[in-house]
């Protein structure tokens, strides 16, 4: 079945796609960026610089972070966050059932998957095995 996956461009490099907005979901049910991440098989470096993106893209924070001490640090989606969640799902669930139809139609002209070939001298590029020997 083919799956149709939204990013919205905004002004210049200003994005929101399934990437961002799964790592929103993840701090929302981790409380930490450093879960979210892990979750996602992301570095935590990596993961704050996607949250810090979204949070400079838009007049309100998604995240709202709390820094390390003897309680531990942490992090929430604010109530901006939980609303920019939500209107992205709203908007992929429109793009969805508006696309259903031409996207039934593609499908149907796809030709049907063809089995990989292998290469001269095998799989991973090897010499082909030898011939069996003759029976003496």
């Amino acid at each position: 079945m083919t799956r149709l996956t939204l990013r919205l461009d905004f002004a210049p490099g200003s994005r929101l796609g399934p990437g961002k907005v799964r790592l929103l979901e993840e701090i929302g049910r981790h409380g930490s960026i450093s879960a979210a991440g892990r979750a996602l098989g992301m570095s935590y470096r990596r993961a704050w610089l996607l949250v810090d993106e979204v949070n400079r893209s838009f007049r309100d924070p998604a995240v709202a972070t709390q820094l390390g001490g003897p309680g531990g640090g942490g992090a929430a989606l604010t109530d901006w966050g939980r609303t920019l969640v939500a209107l992205y799902r709203e908007v992929e669930r429109a793009a969805a059932g508006a696309a259903a139809g031409p996207l039934r139609t593609l499908e149907a002209q796809l030709a049907p998957p063809v089995a990989p070939q292998v290469a001269p001298g095998g799989p991973e590029g090897a010499a082909p095995a030898a011939p069996p020997e003759p029976e003496a």
